[in-house]
């Protein structure tokens, strides 16, 4: 079939976006990338790479997209803050739609603009619309979408994404992708595989080559008294404790794990260190990390518990927890900043979150780091 065909399959179908371009893309250029439209059949997890990169998770597909983002100009790092209030029903506006029908995924600061991107889904199953955003602190228009009909592209496949099963309580397929993250070079992909230790992070350097390599993870789960092998991370984050890099992994419900990232080798089966249990019944959402007095934290956003603070020295000097309690591991701050569902570095002093209020609607806003 040709590349025109199958792209108007897509929108027939309606898995692509409406800014598909229905011609053949550009031939591959040397660095892997191509100009033309990427054929997103969903969108969600995202992080930028260099050289304005932004890598998009596309769970239907199975596959990671590459966008080269142009037309953002460098701005300086105190550029100030943003704040948009009620951003969902200013997206839902701008579609002409309702809030309710609005799904933000992720969110990513552009490292040279810092403007604010957005993964977002408008309607859901069958009739779920892909979307980019760009949030500015431009008054007149707040909101804009990134167009994809002719940009430089490249889609990695993941050979290994597990089939679909709608029938199943949470779908495997889309958890394919739960998280993206760029670290020295590569590409850090969390999510779930069909092998027999379905729960993954592959890598993917770029843009030389683009393969995948799959390590499966295990982990003692505090809350549940038992190693576990299906779960997924639910959110990462690559970083580098006391001169070691490492990647540490939340999960739902709520373990927090480290993986040394010299034991992810390829094809190879990892039992990462379960350094705390942070609470059951949640949901980890995101991950940072930031200076505090000169002390490097991560900062872990959740479903039901408060945002937590934890020091990287205790997770790199932690024991393995090894037997089954509520609430143990290393020492953790409870933030009593409510609602926050994402979390982005904008600049040395500010962090940008998503936060929700009371009714549910969604701000965007900035906070000093030193609230933290």
């Amino acid at each position: 079939m040709s590349s025109s065909k199958l792209l108007s399959l897509f929108v027939l179908l309606g898995l692509g976006t409406a800014t598909l371009a229905m011609t053949a893309p550009d031939p591959v250029a040397d660095d892997g990338m191509r100009r033309g439209a990427p054929a997103l059949q969903s969108i969600g997890a995202m992080t930028f790479g260099p050289e304005n990169v932004l890598f998009v998770g596309d769970n239907r597909a199975g596959a990671v997209h590459a966008i080269e983002i142009t037309g953002d100009v460098p701005r300086p790092e105190d550029l100030g803050p943003i704040e948009i209030m009620g951003i969902d029903s200013r997206i839902a506006q701008m579609l002409g739609t309702a809030r309710d029908d609005i799904t933000i995924h992720d969110m990513a600061v552009h490292p040279l603009s810092r403007d604010v991107y957005l993964t977002v889904t408008r309607g859901r199953g069958v009739n779920a619309y892909p979307l980019l955003l760009r949030a500015t602190r431009d008054a007149d228009r707040p909101v804009q979408e990134v167009r994809l009909e002719n940009v430089r592209y490249a889609t990695r496949p993941i050979a290994n994404a597990p089939q679909s099963d709608p029938s199943a309580r949470r779908d495997p397929r889309m958890f394919t992708i739960t998280d993206l993250a760029w670290f020295d070079g590569q590409v850090y992909i969390a999510g779930l595989s069909n092998e027999e230790f379905s729960s993954a992070l592959r890598r993917m350097s770029f843009p030389a080559g683009g393969e995948m390599r799959t390590t499966t993870l295990e982990i003692y789960h505090v809350s549940h008294g038992r190693n576990e092998t299906q779960a997924p991370i639910m959110t990462c984050l690559p970083v580098e404790i006391q001169g070691a890099p490492y990647v540490l992994a939340a999960y739902t419900c709520t373990p927090l794990v480290s993986f040394p990232l010299g034991s992810l080798g390829d094809g190879d089966h990892v039992f990462g260190r379960t350094v705390a249990e942070l609470g059951a019944g949640n949901q980890p959402l995101d991950m940072i990390a930031y200076q505090r007095d000169g002390q490097q934290h991560i900062l872990i956003a959740n479903s039901r518990h408060p945002l937590m603070r934890v020091a990287t020295s205790d997770v790199a000097n932690a024991p393995a927890l090894v037997s089954p309690t509520k609430d143990e591991g290393i020492p953790r701050v409870a933030i009593q900043t409510s609602g926050i569902r994402q979390l982005a570095d904008l600049d040395a002093d500010h962090v940008v979150v998503l936060q929700a209020g009371a009714d549910g609607a969604l701000d965007l806003r900035t906070l000093p780091k030193s609230s933290f």
